[in-house]
């Protein structure tokens, strides 16, 4: 017999973010959570991103074609990610998360690229369904860190597979088997980040409302420090029950309308303004004229504005070369891209932060730290762009060379017997003998000089 979904959901701002970059979409035959990313780079627009093509994907389709269905709507949704950054340079960083799973009646066609997370509860024990796609995570499978340190780690929001136009960053898909009884869990990190997966489980037995109440209740008792979206569903024998609805930016949003016209700005398009009424071009054609102070004004005015005009016509010009130069230097604390010039004129500011990334710069080696901390200019902002790359790669490779445990250098063993006496003699040492005949006395040998290359200093 076929099963059916019987689901609730929730999406929230949480207590300290200013707007919320989660989206959702629920319905009988697909649950999907979506976690944007980027901040000023438009987070919750990825987000909505992808949640719309999710949504359009959505069907009766079964077995392996739902994992299909899935796949080509994140694929889409990566392009249009992709589009927009090369239409837009300033959002360069935005992505998002996706993880959930169509429903066929039988089994789950289950999808996940990010950090959110797919549970399955069942028989009173709560499992894991997909792999956070994170630094962290690999620190635990390796057994370097617990899932609890995880949650406190310095480097727990660095991502490694998000939904960002990068053809490399394909989704986990799998099919799951289920049956009557299961309970599902799909969550983004402002929840699953918060607390260990033995306190969500201890939660998740009784009534959906109830259970849903208690999960909301421990992120927030964890400072709600992050976007809340949690969807909860149950596997009956029976008739699907819940709302199909879109949730958090992807309810708020329409991707496809980002640039809407304002009155004010529709003001100024041309072919917008008010025709003249032709009677008051009459009337100012005969209107009396004084001539005389028309032609003083006309002069002072001139005067005054070809030099300004002239002074303006510079400094735009020296404005356009400035925006056309980038470097690479500190945000606060992380990696960032700059369009500009990092000198302010006038206390002006010149330069703007086009990309931040989320390497942190006292990851880096210190050579680089020093180096971005003085700004390292780049060509143009692929270059700019490259190098980001190269200095993410180093803050990786350093973070895990830090983290490996470190070996003791062994000390020196002396390998002379017995004492030198003043003539150069050396006494021997008590139960060994020496020939009383022999002189041990030779001239100094001169020391020879070092001539190999020292080691270079290593680099974290």
């Amino acid at each position: 017999m076929a099963l059916a979904l019987r689901y609730l959901a929730h999406s929230e701002i949480g207590l300290v973010r200013k707007n919320n970059q989660d989206s959702a979409y629920v319905s009988p035959t697909m649950l999907m959570v979506a976690d944007g990313m980027g901040g000023a780079a438009a987070g919750d627009l990825a987000s909505a991103i992808a949640i719309r093509e999710l949504r359009a994907a959505d069907g009766a389709v079964a077995g392996e074609e739902m994992l299909d269905v899935v796949a080509g709507a994140i694929d889409r949704a990566g392009e249009v990610i992709s589009e927009l950054i090369e239409t837009d340079p300033s959002l360069d960083g935005m992505g998002s998360t996706v993880c959930g799973a169509m429903f066929d009646g039988t089994q789950l066609g289950l999808a996940n690229i990010g950090d959110s997370r797919a549970y399955l509860y069942r028989d009173h024990a709560l499992t894991r369904l997909t792999r956070d796609h994170s630094w962290v995570q690999t620190l635990v499978d390796e057994g370097r860190i617990t899932e609890a340190e995880a949650l406190e780690h310095p480097h727990r929001s660095l991502i490694l597979k998000v939904i960002n136009g990068q053809p490399q960053h394909q989704p986990d898909l799998q099919l799951v088997d289920v049956r009557a009884g299961d309970r599902l869990l799909i969550c983004s990190d402002g929840l699953c980040g918060m607390v260990t997966d033995r306190v969500i489980e201890a939660k998740m037995g009784g009534e959906r409302e109830q259970v849903l109440a208690a999960l909301i209740g421990l992120a927030h008792h964890e400072g709600g420090q992050d976007n809340i979206t949690i969807i909860l569903a149950d596997l009956v024998e029976g008739e699907p029950e819940g709302v199909t609805e879109v949730l958090g930016a992807a309810a708020v949003l329409d991707p496809d309308s980002q640039a809407d016209i304002t009155a004010e700005q529709a003001a100024v398009v041309p072919g917008s303004e008010p025709r003249p009424d032709p009677a008051s071009g009459e009337q100012i054609r005969y209107s009396p004229v004084a001539r005389r102070r028309a032609s003083t004004w006309v002069k002072v005015v001139l005067a005054v504005t070809i030099p300004l005009l002239a002074i303006g016509g510079a400094g735009t010009l020296w404005y356009s070369y400035t925006q056309g130069q980038y470097y690479l230097g500190a945000d606060e604390a992380n990696l960032a891209i700059f369009q500009g010039v990092p000198e302010p004129v006038f206390n002006l500011p010149l330069s703007h932060v086009v990309v931040t990334d989320a390497t942190r710069v006292v990851d880096l080696p210190p050579y680089y730290q020093e180096r971005v901390r003085e700004t390292m200019p780049a060509e143009s902002l692929d270059a700019a762009k490259e190098t980001l790359g190269t200095l993410r790669l180093k803050a990786l490779e350093c973070i895990r060379q830090r983290s490996l445990p470190q070996t003791p250098t062994p000390s020196p063993t002396p390998t002379a017997s017995g004492t030198p006496t003043a003539d150069g003699t050396r006494t021997p040492k008590p139960g060994t003998s020496a020939s009383p005949t022999v002189s041990t006395t030779l001239p100094p040998s001169p020391t020879p000089s070092d001539t190999s290359t020292p080691a270079a200093p290593m680099e974290c």
